[in-house]
């Protein structure tokens, strides 16, 4: 097998994975680390290095406002049982390969994943996570780590003012993401990869990110297909024009909030401050209770970003390569922490005629609810959920376009207690890591995670998740149809992979049209 590699910038040297025929690259460094006059700037190219770099062990953990694994929460015992002895610091820009190749020419698809977490948690070795068992499918894994909140997205004036014009304002984390993935490009086929096969994948945040990696001008002729899990990235007329992203001016004011609650003078005394300091005064002027307390996230740069994603897909701006999305139904039930809150009818119709105006008949006449109950059946539907109404709009309008798009809902039952298909709960059977887990899975949740990752190794290989229409045990897999304008196929991963169409759904439907009058220029 491939153990020693030679890179762009030295040698490598990985170990012997827990399956021989794979050798695994730990820890292994895409750019400058990020610290001291490099905080708070774009991610540098590496300085080359003499000798043999040894990749055996896990960079540090990017910075977060909590360690994980030392709260008691919900997704501590779900991801993080082991986490709390790893380092955690502002060194964080690495990568894990996982290679199956033997040698420099097998010519093996790539499969580069950027975790979730909001963009203020999370790292690239979670326990849910296996790329040596992806990897075993046939494909190479890279798993990308990269700067988070405070430290990857903090905008602030003096951050502008001091940018150069060639050079992009915030967004570092995207950056890192970008710089990954261009390093791949360059060096990838030292590990037995080919460059021109790289698929994004990513959960959560990791979807997000993995959208505006392929919409930016930055990654043109580089990615060729993602998989955004949980969730696609769409927006109805309560999202215009922006979505959920800030515009650079919104996010420079929040950069000033913060310096101001926090008592920092200017940004030359914030790159003085360690670390661990920056992130006790982040706690300090955190909501208690918040999930990911005060937050920072990407904006519209115009650079890196320059318009909202939605609207680069209404306009159809961005490559067409293929796509694969979807999300878990536990996550989108009304009132949970990914879900909406299912307002009251004269709420309801308060603020739909405010937003739709000249056009709310149409919108109500499409709703045709009279009461509590008729709008607590819309939202109970997911007709007002991003993850359910917004996938569904996103694949009806790339069909529309042309465009390849796959979608699946993950709705398996889930052992152990009763969360259900929660948010995260389908990369224990993407990552075919059940055994990874405390959970009491069984036979069937095995062999449901065997045909989920075949479906998505499948997606690598061919830019199609049915490939020749097997699962890499040999079995029949079944055809998962391209969704289609008229058709609206989906595959439901239940007991077993399910392929159905959806039924019609008026509202979703409604809101769609009409949020195309306003995001189609």
């Amino acid at each position: 097998m491939l153990r020693l590699v030679t890179t762009d910038y030295g040698k490598l040297r990985g170990l012997v994975g827990k399956d021989p025929r794979i050798t695994v690259f730990r820890g292994v460094p895409y750019a400058k680390p990020p610290v001291g006059d490099l905080r708070w700037k774009a991610p540098q190219p590496l300085e080359p290095w003499e000798g043999v770099r040894n990749c055996y062990e896990y960079g540090p953990m990017p910075m977060m406002r909590i360690h994980p694994g030392s709260d008691d929460s919900f997704y501590t015992k779900e991801l993080h049982p082991t986490s709390a002895e790893y380092k955690m610091g502002e060194d964080c820009l690495y990568m894990n390969i996982f290679s199956p190749a033997e040698t420099v020419d097998d010519n093996i698809p790539v499969f580069c994943y950027i975790h979730g977490g909001g963009y203020q948690d999370g790292y690239p070795y979670e326990v849910e996570f296996d790329g040596e068992r992806v990897a075993r499918r046939g494909v190479i894994v890279v798993m990308i780590g990269y700067r988070l909140g405070l430290f990857g997205f903090l905008a602030h004036p003096e951050i502008t003012s001091e940018t150069r014009d060639d050079e992009i304002v915030s967004n570092f984390g995207l950056q890192d993401q970008s710089a990954a993935i261009h390093w791949v490009y360059n060096n990838i086929k030292a590990f037995g990869g080919d460059p021109s096969r790289i698929t994004v994948c990513g959960q959560s945040a990791g979807a997000s990110s993995i959208q505006i990696q392929i919409a930016s001008p930055y990654n043109e002729g580089i990615i060729t297909g993602g998989i955004a899990q949980s969730s696609v990235t769409m927006g109805f007329a309560d999202d215009y024009p922006y979505g959920r992203v800030s515009t650079l001016d919104m996010a420079e004011k929040r950069g000033v909030e913060f310096f101001e609650k926090t008592g920092i003078k200017n940004l030359s005394e914030a790159r003085s401050l360690s670390a661990d300091d920056l992130m006790c005064r982040l706690a300090d002027v955190s909501p208690a209770g918040a999930m990911f307390g005060f937050m920072f996230n990407p904006c519209i740069d115009g650079k890196f970003m320059t318009e909202n994603i939605v609207t680069s897909y209404y306009n159809d701006n961005l490559p067409s390569v293929p796509m694969l999305v979807g999300h878990c139904m536990g996550e989108t039930k009304p009132n949970s922490i990914f879900g909406v809150k299912i307002p009251e009818y004269s709420e309801f119709v308060k603020k739909n005629r405010e937003l739709y105006g000249a056009e709310s008949d149409e919108f109500f006449n499409a709703c045709s609810v009279k009461n509590d109950t008729d709008v607590a059946r819309l939202y109970e539907k997911g007709d007002f959920n991003n993850m359910v109404a917004g996938t569904r709009a996103f694949c009806e309008l790339r069909a529309s376009q042309g465009k390849d798009v796959w979608y699946y809902i993950f709705d398996h039952d889930i052992p152990g207690d009763d969360a259900g298909s929660f948010h995260g709960s389908d990369l224990w059977f993407m990552f075919d890591s059940l055994a990874n887990s405390w959970r009491p899975f069984e036979g069937k949740h095995y062999d449901l995670a065997r045909q989920v990752t075949s479906y998505w190794t499948n997606f690598v290989k061919y830019g199609n998740p049915n490939g020749d229409g097997k699962d890499y045990n040999g079995n029949a897999l079944p055809e998962w149809k391209s969704y289609k304008n008229g058709e609206r196929n989906v595959i439901r991963f239940i007991d077993k992979a399910t392929p159905d169409t959806l039924p019609e759904d008026k509202v979703i439907d409604t809101r769609f049209e009409l949020a195309k009058k306003l995001y189609v220029k």
